[in-house]
């Protein structure tokens, strides 16, 4: 573990900037925000950025460690918030975890004009109230 600390103090820009480039893409081809053709092209990134890391860490063997280190990481901070999820969805304190895959009512333009201004008439008699107390 001494060879590898002195190897993690031992990178320069370019291997902090592969090691980002490695972690953005990694994280954006686990994600959703991209469609399947999206997160292909954001995997081969990362997999490009992880082989240009580990060749540039001189020993290479170290740079294997440390991209299997940070997808383990990863891992393990996905497998967390997924328990807490769930242990919040259980205990009824998120609902809105809870319906995330059932289709939400969309508001009228109308209806979310009339909300607008029942609010904005609300702040008015608030600050009459308080000017006048």
């Amino acid at each position: 573990m001494g060879e590898l600390n002195t190897t993690l103090h031992r990178l320069n820009l370019e291997q902090h900037m592969l090691a980002g480039i490695f972690l953005l893409g990694y994280g954006c081809a686990l994600g959703s925000m991209f469609g399947p053709k999206g997160r292909m092209r954001w995997a081969l990134l990362a997999a490009m950025a992880a082989v240009a890391f580990v060749a540039r860490t001189d020993p290479w063997e170290h740079g294997v460690l440390m991209v299997g280190c940070a997808m383990g990481s990863v891992a393990i901070f996905i497998a967390l918030a997924w328990a807490i999820g769930r242990v919040g969805t259980r205990s009824g304190m998120s609902t809105r975890a809870a319906t995330f895959g059932q289709p939400q009512r969309r508001h009228s333009p109308k209806e979310l004009w009339d909300s607008t201004l029942q609010t904005a008439q609300a702040v008015r008699r608030r600050r009459r109230r308080a000017r006048t107390v």
